[in-house]
């Protein structure tokens, strides 16, 4: 009967264990991937930045030729 109960015990103590194991194997996991999805979401953001800033230097360069030429249309 003694056994019994040390071994019970020592299976909900195994158990406890393991369940604790996993919990904090499934915590470093998600923070692992936390920082992977956090660094590729600032990678897009910044490309996007920086399609954005291209875009805008054309447009601005284009409205600048535009106007250039109007000028000289004038003189």
């Amino acid at each position: 009967r003694q056994q019994e109960i040390e071994e019970r015990l020592i299976e909900e103590e195994t158990a406890r264990r393991v369940e604790e194991l996993v919990a904090r194997r499934v915590e470093e996991e998600l923070e692992k991937r936390r920082d992977e999805i956090e660094r590729e979401v600032l990678r897009r953001v910044e490309e996007a930045k920086r399609i954005m800033e291209a875009q805008l230097l054309q447009e601005l360069e284009r409205q600048r030729q535009a106007e250039l030429n109007a000028q000289k249309a004038r003189e």
